[in-house]
């Protein structure tokens, strides 16, 4: 149900197995090495775990592990092509790494009306792009995590 309604990755249940329970607490008390060590595990287990998968990502980001973050996001790609939350923070671990270019390839390919206000600074950091605004990584990064704890605050 957490995904259906859009709450953030911390809220979100990765299924019944006790190791992706045991992740998903691990990973709203931001104990993220640690749950990405389980999101691992289990990802041996069952490789097309799509919910292990983002979640994987989502801790090594939060790890500054950038490159190991893609790395889930695109094997994720490969079992749901397009997949929005994939997009999306690809984008913000390019922007992470400076690379603006790569970050701003990532979200082209972002598009979910269910989170608006993500929406609308993608759709203006693409806007800025295109007119051939030179765009900061460090801003884009900042206002890139901005927009999304304003849409996990409005969903609360």
């Amino acid at each position: 149900m957490g995904h259906a309604r859009q709450q953030g990755m911390e809220s979100e249940t990765s299924g019944l197995h006790p190791q992706t329970i045991k992740a998903d607490w691990l990973l709203r008390k931001e104990q993220y090495h640690e749950a990405a060590e389980l999101y691992a595990a289990c990802l041996k287990k069952e490789p097309g775990h799509t919910e292990a998968l983002r979640k994987l990502g989502f801790c090594r980001l939060k790890l500054n592990q950038t490159q190991e973050a893609r790395q889930a996001w695109d094997k994720l790609n490969q079992i749901r092509p397009g997949d929005h939350f994939a997009a999306l923070y690809s984008g913000l671990a390019h922007a992470m790494d400076k690379n603006v270019q790569k970050a701003i390839d990532s979200w082209k390919s972002y598009f979910n009306i269910k989170q608006p206000l993500i929406q609308r600074e993608i759709n203006l950091i693409l806007a800025l792009h295109e007119r051939g605004d030179r765009l900061d990584p460090a801003e884009l990064v900042k206002s890139v995590e901005e927009a999304i704890a304003a849409q996990l605050a409005s969903q609360r």
